[in-house]
């Protein structure tokens, strides 16, 4: 559970709990990094699908299956150093 620094608001005749703003950016912020890495998840088991499916169809052996691993991994580096 969230520990949230909250200010009480008074609309009509309700008072209410919202956060401050500090704590509703750092909120929304958590939340958008957690998305993040359910799509980047995502992608990544999608792509291991795609190998999956490549080895299979191709026939590929244990030593071709490394081979295309270590492949994979250079790709992932790259576009990861590309991105930072």
């Amino acid at each position: 559970m969230r520990n949230i620094q909250t200010l009480q608001i008074k609309v009509g005749t309700e008072t209410v709990q919202a956060p401050t703003a500090h704590e509703g950016f750092l909120l929304a912020l958590n939340d958008a990094r957690l998305d993040e890495r359910k799509n980047a998840s995502a992608v990544f088991a999608a792509r291991l699908e795609a190998i999956a499916a490549f080895l299979v169809k191709n026939e590929i052996d244990g030593r071709g299956a490394v081979e295309t691993l270590r492949q994979e991994a250079d790709r992932i580096s790259i576009e990861s150093e590309e991105i930072h």
